[in-house]
């Protein structure tokens, strides 16, 4: 079969080719990055695992070793709405070229190898990076982390996040199973960062069985949170004072500088410069919307939802009205609890075309059950967004949450936002 020409191809390709959407493991993967040439890595490798806030630790460190002067590549996933989103160098997405020049390589390599579309992902953002002769590698784990084709480059320094229950038929039905997976990403002498200051138990126990050297919130290094202002002691015993953005957890934005901080050295402008008015994609990202504004959350587990609620109060706005789609896995009761004191509508929406998505009738009788007030079902996004738009326009606040694929589907439709409220809305 000839090779596909351009990036939409090759997607395509790989969406079809392997026979299960996720295939943990590290044999497969494994051997054609040996193949390729990519172990040891040539630069050093940052690896973040966590339920909740990786991307945004990803993110973080990213933008703080690139204002110290650094060429960072960063590798997020999902994407939202263009799969150059998960490769960046500098902060830039890749481009076409680039990562179909990675994907040949790939094809040269495996021979009769069958890899998943996310381990062929990963080979190309570190073929990529290789070949960029990046200065620091920040990799976002994909899902846990021991199995996970990112966990086939040992980590210089690992960061685990906040972990909770989601996954639970790959990685385990406790937290305390799922933190053993994420400690999975350690390495003998290597630093951990763990973002949390109290963590499962099990997730300590399985460090010191790996060899490597926890560096623990409230122990190793601290922070603190106030007035916008975010002050950090590294284990090294240096203090930074650095801009909280709005959107973001104190304890993920920390656990990077702390990070950032074992790898290089850091000053403190660099952090400042770096911190000040980021913005992670689909995070509690906040858009203007007529005289409203609308939050784009990809929050997709109690956890997250729970965070995103305490952002919302933290936020204090005349209504809130809120949109979600989300996948049927997930704990929708969990997700309904922790957000529905600060909804005063829901319009639940259908993916038309995504197997995993919850049906629109199941989703409305969770949020009702968890006491969501006036709940609303809409057949697809855009159908969703004709309800919701009105409202947050007129003075109110929206916010979209559930699933990537929820946010990337409302994404579009900020271009052009409706300004009438359909006649079967009124009332």
């Amino acid at each position: 079969m000839a090779e596909p020409s351009d990036l939409a191809g090759w997607l395509e390709r790989l969406e079809r080719r392997h026979p299960r959407e996720i295939d943990l493991g590290l044999g497969r993967v494994g051997a054609v990055a040996d193949r390729l040439g990519l172990r040891p890595f040539p630069a050093p490798v940052l690896t973040v695992a966590g339920t909740n806030g990786k991307g945004t630790v990803t993110y973080c460190a990213a933008a703080l070793a690139a204002a110290a002067g650094r060429r960072v590549g960063a590798y997020t996933s999902p994407h939202l709405l263009r799969f150059n989103e998960r490769i960046a160098l500098d902060g830039t997405p890749a481009d076409d070229g680039a990562i179909v020049r990675a994907f040949e390589a790939i094809e040269a390599a495996r021979g009769d190898i069958s890899l998943s579309y996310f381990e062929t992902a990963t080979l190309a953002a570190l073929w990529l990076f290789r070949e960029e002769r990046v200065d620091l590698a920040v990799i976002e784990v994909g899902l846990g982390g021991r199995l996970d084709a990112t966990n086939i480059l040992d980590a210089d320094v690992a960061v685990v996040t906040r972990i909770g229950l989601d996954h639970r038929e790959w990685l385990g039905d406790t937290v305390e199973a799922i933190a053993i997976e994420k400690a999975g990403i350690a390495r003998r002498d290597q630093p951990v960062v763990l973002a949390e200051r109290a963590s499962p138990g099990t997730l300590e126990p399985a460090l010191a069985a790996a060899g490597a050297r926890p560096l623990r919130a409230g122990r190793e290094w601290s922070w603190t949170a106030a007035a916008g202002e975010l002050a950090v002691t590294s284990a090294r015993g240096r203090r930074f004072t650095v801009p909280l953005p709005d959107a973001l957890e104190p304890a993920n934005v920390a656990a990077a500088l702390c990070a950032v901080d074992e790898l290089l050295t850091l000053s403190p402008g660099a952090a400042v410069r770096a911190l000040e008015g980021l913005v992670v994609p689909g995070r509690r990202e906040r858009q203007p919307l007529g005289s409203g504004e609308l939050w784009l959350d990809v929050a997709h587990n109690p956890d997250a939802a729970a965070g995103l609620a305490a952002a919302l109060r933290r936020a204090p706005a005349a209504a809130t009205h809120g949109l979600c789609a989300i996948m049927g896995d997930k704990d929708l009761a969990g997700i309904f609890a922790a957000l529905a004191p600060e909804l005063a509508s829901l319009v639940v929406c259908g993916l038309p075309g995504n197997a995993r998505a919850a049906p629109v009738a199941r989703l409305a009788a969770a949020a009702g059950a968890a006491g969501v007030a006036a709940v609303q079902s809409a057949p697809d996004l855009e159908a969703g967004w004709r309800l919701l738009a009105p409202r947050v326009a007129g003075g109110a606040r929206g916010v979209v949450f559930g699933s990537f694929f929820t946010v990337a589907g409302i994404m579009p439709q900020l271009a052009n936002p409706a300004t009438e409220e359909p006649a079967c809305a009124r009332g």
